[in-house]
Order: C-alpha cells, then sequence, then structure tokens
C-alpha cells in the first residue's frame, strides 16, 4: 500500500511542475461515504448495498473558463451483502454474506463548472457569483488493498423459524479468487461556494456514481463488476495567484 500511495504522490507533485505558471490550480481534502454494491451473474442471489467511506485528495487544472482537468487519490471501502437461499425439500438454508473490498481509486474527471448568478435570485443580491455548480464525467483505475468476506447461515425448520445459525468469522478472500485490478466510469455533480472574496478557498458537496468495467473475481464462469455512489464534502485551495472570475 505505501509504495501505491508513494506512486501516486509523485503523480501529483509531476503534474503540479508541468502545470504552466499562469494556469488556475486548486488542491484539497474530500472525505465521504460508499453505498456500494457488486453486480454478478450467479442466479438466486440477492444484493444489499455496503457502506464504507472513501476519502484522499483532489488536484483541479483549470485549462478554459468552465472546464477543468481533475485529478484524485483515494481511499475507498467497497463490498456488498449478498443473500442466497437454497431449499432441500422442507429445509430452507439461507447464506448471508458481507463483503469488504479495500481499494485505492484514482479518478480522472472532467469538471464542467456553471457559475450560478445570484442577482437574478431574489431577495438576494450581489455582484458576483459566490457558489457553483460543478458537472463532473471520467473513468477510474482502482486497486484492490485487500479483501474479506463474513458469512452467516441460518437453516430454518418447516414453520419457518430458526433452526441452527452459525456466523463464519471473518477472513480474507484468497487471492486466487480475486482479481485487484478494477476500473470503470464514474459521472456527478456538485456544488462549491466561495469562502473569501478572494476565491482562495471553497467548500463543497457532491455525489458521483461509479461503474466498475473490470471483472473482480477469478472463479471460473463467475463475473462480479463493482458499483458505488459516492457522497463527498471537499475542501479547495487555490494554488495559483492569477484571479479569474466566475471560473468555480
Amino acid at each position: 500500500m505505501k509504495g501505491i500511495l508513494k506512486s501516486l504522490f509523485v503523480v501529483f507533485c509531476a503534474a503540479l511542475m508541468a502545470v504552466p505558471a499562469s494556469a488556475q490550480v486548486y488542491l484539497g481534502p474530500r472525505a465521504g461515504v460508499n453505498l456500494a454494491s457488486v453486480s454478478t451473474n450467479q442466479g438466486g442471489v440477492e444484493t444489499d448495498f455496503h457502506m464504507g467511506i472513501c476519502g484522499g485528495l483532489s488536484f483541479r487544472w483549470q485549462i478554459m473558463k468552465r472546464l477543468s482537468i481533475q485529478m484524485e487519490a483515494l481511499y475507498s471501502q467497497m463490498g456488498v451483502v449478498s443473500t442466497q437461499q437454497l431449499q432441500a425439500g422442507d429445509v430452507v438454508t439461507t447464506i448471508e454474506s458481507t463483503s469488504y473490498l479495500d481499494y485505492v481509486q484514482a479518478p480522472l474527471l472532467l469538471n464542467y463548472v456553471i457559475p450560478l448568478k445570484p442577482e437574478s435570485l431574489i431577495p438576494y443580491r450581489v455582484k458576483e457569483s459566490f457558489s457553483s455548480i460543478h458537472l463532473y464525467a471520467g473513468g477510474f483505475f482502482g486497486y484492490g488493498l485487500g479483501a474479506a468476506s463474513e458469512t452467516q447461515t441460518t437453516i430454518n425448520n418447516n414453520d419457518g423459524t430458526p433452526a441452527q445459525v452459525t456466523t463464519g468469522a471473518k477472513a480474507d478472500i484468497p487471492s486466487d479468487n480475486f482479481n485487484p485490478i478494477d476500473f470503470g466510469a464514474m459521472a456527478g455533480l456538485g456544488i462549491s461556494f466561495r469562502l473569501d472574496e478572494a476565491d482562495k478557498h471553497r467548500v463543497g458537496i457532491d455525489g458521483r456514481y461509479l461503474m466498475g468495467f473490470s471483472n473482480t473475481s477469478k472463479v471460473d464462469g463467475v463475473t462480479e463488476t463493482n458499483s458505488a455512489i459516492q457522497g463527498s464534502i471537499i475542501y479547495s485551495m487555490k494554488l495559483t495567484k492569477r484571479t479569474v472570475r466566475h471560473i468555480n
């Protein structure tokens, strides 16, 4: 994990050095939650959201008045809660499993900015935009730092009451069954607010949807892909001195 985080840090430093002095550059932390799930081709399996945290660093390079390139380095907890029922005669066995998948993710997004014009909103009367809408679209690359699962098995009586409940200890998913490489698409929207007159500091919130394309399972005949709804709080600081109005 340290090697991966070190590589991402080097990429950020190289990006900062490559940016022209006249460009607008923003840097800051972001933190939030994931409502994650896994789509699978296994029949008879019902899935539900697994909640985890996400957070890291966001770097944004303004390339046009309303368009910027955004790079991020995130720690992201993914996973899924799955339920499967097996019936043999009158005996019904319910297997509930929770998967815990930890990733480092590197999204690369286009950030389109729409400044809100409060002079047209009654009763507010200010000359400059103090907030903006952000539209995101792009892709991401992820690498699995760890994978584990926890299973509870319930065997019911004929009348439906549990006859036996067995809870297994949380255990690592073998590397032979888990593919750590993940990639896919990401899109969403958010809103940011100016914190000072010079517009050097901003705070915002956003929501994004992540859809994985890579099969994270190495088991023959099994296909599993990640997905998640991410909600985050963001703080950004302008690193360059040049001031351009209405760009964020």
